[in-house]
């Protein structure tokens, strides 16, 4: 019998997890496999030898794109080899969205079951892995200050409704980038280097993105009037990012540094990640993924 390896978060999602914790167990029971649950902590240092002792076919992330950065750092640092499910069922997922495996779950454990893979690449920043999205600028800190009480009441409305707040007080900050070896120097709100075309449940945010190009795509908004910068978030949101934009930076690169004139921190799959200055590289087909 098969035995796969269920990483859950059990507060992501309004506890969502919680009640289809029985509904996947039997799910793959009725495909004559085994699940094997396991809940993540704060600090957690016991996933890996769990992995290693079940001895799995593969590792299903079920949670947010936090708990999909949890197990892939797991994975990738202790050399576990095996592939990677993505169950979204947090506040954010937008990885498993660009997957499309979140429509039809029945669908998607026959897949995982029958282990049909494909490869991914996945960023590394200072030494820090991350799956979909590595970003600084304002929305960086907006998302950091949302109290999680009103994220888990509502999910990513709460992170709008803190970013119109913060309109008044948005500023710039002066970015010298350096991609694939070409230097580049812009004033810009916020930028995200992402693996997937969908960062932060805005679809195509990175229109030319592919998880197994070996590239990484670098979209910054440049300091433009408020005019502009509204007409451009209407488009943003709309899922109409244009690279060509007279105010967006686009550029695709197997690696990065960033640095800026002011101390900035950053954000890694919807965590806290490291202050700039960032070096970031993009491991090609690092990890196996069910499809």
């Amino acid at each position: 019998m098969k035995r796969f390896v269920l990483v859950y978060n059990p507060i992501s999602g309004h506890a969502f997890v919680k009640t289809q914790l029985d509904y996947m167990i039997d799910a793959f029971e009725r495909r004559d496999a085994m699940l094997i649950p396991y809940r993540t902590r704060l600090a957690d240092t016991k996933m890996a030898e769990f992995i290693r002792e079940a001895d799995p076919v593969g590792v299903l992330a079920m949670g947010g794109d936090g708990t999909l950065n949890e197990v892939v750092t797991t994975v990738l640092k202790n050399e576990l080899h095996v592939p990677i499910a993505v169950i979204g069922s947090g506040t954010s997922n937008d990885f498993a969205t660009h997957l499309g495996v979140t429509e039809n779950l029945e669908e998607y454990f026959d897949h995982i079951v029958a282990e049909n893979t494909t490869p991914s690449d996945v960023g590394m920043v200072n030494g820090n892995y991350f799956v979909n999205v590595a970003s600084a600028g304002m929305f960086t800190a907006v998302a950091h200050e949302v109290n999680a009480r009103l994220k888990h009441a509502m999910g990513k409305a709460a992170y709008y409704l803190r970013g119109i707040g913060e309109l008044p007080k948005f500023h710039t900050m002066k970015l010298h980038v350096v991609a694939d070896g070409e230097a580049h120097d812009l004033a810009a709100y916020f930028f995200i280097i992402v693996n997937s075309t969908i960062a932060g449940g805005v679809k195509n945010a990175a229109p030319l993105a592919k998880i197994d190009d070996g590239k990484l795509d670098l979209v910054a908004v440049k300091q433009c009037s408020m005019k502009d910068f509204v007409t451009l978030a209407a488009e943003v949101i709309g899922g109409r990012v244009k690279p060509d934009d007279p105010n967006i930076f686009y550029v695709q690169a197997s690696s990065f540094d960033m640095m800026t004139d002011e101390p900035e921190e950053s954000d890694l799959d919807g965590e806290r990640g490291p202050m700039l200055p960032l070096h970031i590289e993009t491991l090609h087909h690092a990890i196996d993924l069910f499809v």
